[in-house]
């Protein structure tokens, strides 16, 4: 190929070029130019060791106390933007309307739907009687539930024996009888209510409308339990066979705060990201890490020594803190990562001995033995050594100097 015309490329020269030169030296700026076809290049990539850390997030993050996890959230309600999605109320008559050929409806969906099918009881009531069953709230139970079906005329009979869903079914299931809506809010939170409806859900003139706020939610339902159809093979005399949901699945996001449904919700039990993968020394059985009040708690029930030994191994392990390298206090998030500020053994007992807290090693560790199976001293071996063991308290700098703080004025 002449270099002057430069416009025509023969396959001859690609050819002669291609096979040797898997590497070519550009001329003008001395880099290295890949002629390596792609399915080389792909099992070149693909037989390269990848490296993974050892820095696990849910390691990382410290977990929050109930006070913290209630301030943040008041923090956050107060600049929150929730965003809202149109939502039409035409969509209430084909919801009747299919309610009515006998299906029932399962609405899932990002937001709160409890206003919207508040507002659906609403608009069927005239068809019929309605019941609303707020599932969320920890204190409803499936008797709550049929407790309030029986108010409707006719339901309770003169008995006194307990009405159960088979009898509820078997009342709804005559031509004559009324027709009942049952809307239900969050049923996904209680599965003994999701059991109980399954046995009205194929009753005749029994409607359903549930929400579900879990991505989990489609496994309380069995594949015989959504296969299952209304019609009239409804019999009291084979209960077991009108066992089923017959489930329309709508899309139903509203990006609404779930306010209602998180008001009974039990915000002590959240502590923080790293509460099921808190890294624990396998010598204490405690599960999950320490939080403030579960310290303070401890602290309240132990003996003025066990105090005092305390205070002395908080205060040592603070002073090592502030003693350390500054970037080190701040990398160390982890609350078990206080290993570093941590007290020998020999070095505690020392100190426990001149301050006349015990004076044997029989006695320092009866004092020990409380804080360490509630898991406020936790314990490892040193790293170099040979037996020799540290203890440490697994809080963070804010959170040890507020708790040595209330010592101190209790001590005063």
């Amino acid at each position: 190929m002449d270099s002057d015309e430069g416009s025509e490329l023969y396959a001859s020269d690609v050819e002669h070029n291609y096979a040797p030169n898997i590497f070519k030296e550009s001329e003008s700026d001395g880099l290295i130019d890949s002629y390596k076809p792609s399915f080389d290049a792909y099992f070149t990539h693909a037989s390269s060791h990848t490296r993974t850390s050892t820095n696990v997030f849910s390691q990382r993050v410290a977990p929050l106390s109930p006070e913290e996890h209630s301030a943040a959230l008041a923090r956050a309600s107060v600049h929150a933007y929730t965003p809202k999605v149109p939502f039409d109320c035409s969509s209430f008559k084909r919801w009747a309307r299919e309610l009515d050929e006998g299906f029932n409806i399962l609405f899932y969906g990002l937001g709160s739907k409890r206003s919207i099918l508040n507002d659906f009881a609403k608009h069927v009531s005239r068809r019929g009687h309605v019941t609303v069953v707020n599932a969320f709230h920890p204190s409803v139970t499936v008797r709550d539930m049929l407790a309030s079906i029986a108010r409707v005329p006719g339901v309770q009979s003169t008995s006194t024996s307990v009405l159960t869903q088979e009898r509820v079914a078997e009342h709804f299931a005559s031509s004559d009888s009324p027709h009942l809506f049952l809307v239900v809010h969050s049923l996904d939170r209680s599965p003994k209510i999701a059991r109980a409806i399954s046995s009205l859900a194929l009753s005749p003139h029994i409607h359903i409308a549930a929400s579900i706020d879990r991505l989990n939610a489609p496994l309380l339902f069995s594949a015989s339990q959504l296969a299952a159809r209304k019609g009239s093979l409804f019999s009291s005399d084979l209960p077991t066979k009108n066992v089923g949901y017959n489930w329309l699945w709508h899309d139903l996001t509203t990006l609404a705060p779930y306010t209602a449904e998180l008001t009974f919700a039990d915000r002590t039990s959240i502590s923080g990201a790293s509460s099921s993968r808190a890294r624990v020394d396998i010598t204490n059985p405690v599960s999950g890490p320490l939080t403030e009040t579960a310290a303070i708690h401890v602290l309240a029930a132990v003996t003025a020594k066990a105090k005092k030994l305390f205070s002395l191994l908080a205060a040592k392990q603070l002073e090592n803190a502030d003693s350390s390298d500054v970037s080190e206090v701040n990398s160390t998030h982890n609350p078990h990562d206080q290993q570093h500020f941590g007290l020998t053994y020999d070095a505690l007992f020392t100190l426990a001995r001149d301050a006349f807290i015990a004076t044997n090693d029989t006695a320092l560790r009866a004092l020990l033995g409380e804080f360490r199976d509630h898991g406020l001293v936790v314990s490892a071996a040193q790293p170099g050594t040979s037996g020799s063991e540290v203890l440490w308290i697994p809080l963070r700098k804010e959170r040890l100097l507020k708790l040595l703080g209330n010592l101190d004025g209790e001590a005063t």
